[in-house]
């Protein structure tokens, strides 16, 4: 899909992965408690939203595994710089 990444998302409280389609024109901060809040939707037994979440990449063949995502920066300058792509593995935080 044209200006959305899609984000492969690990929630530590199951160990499951979700696949999210993420606008380029939003924020780190916008794209992390959207995520929070549709986890917290689909797995109300095992996460709670959280409004202050952030995403911190755990992709291996990311050149930046490890790192908590700048909430302010654009999702788009994040995939312009090659630190997020389609498939990139992060976790909510």
């Amino acid at each position: 899909m044209k200006d959305k990444v899609l984000l492969s998302v690990l929630l530590p409280a199951t160990g499951r992965r979700y696949e999210f389609r993420v606008p380029y024109d939003m924020t780190v901060e916008d794209a992390a408690r959207m995520i929070s809040e549709l986890l917290a939707a689909r797995e109300r037994e095992q996460y709670e939203a959280n409004p202050q979440a952030d995403l911190a990449i755990i992709d291996p063949l990311s050149a930046c595994p490890g790192n908590m995502l700048n909430p302010r920066d654009l999702i788009r300058v994040l995939v312009e710089n090659g630190d997020l792509s389609d498939g990139t593995l992060v976790a909510v935080a």
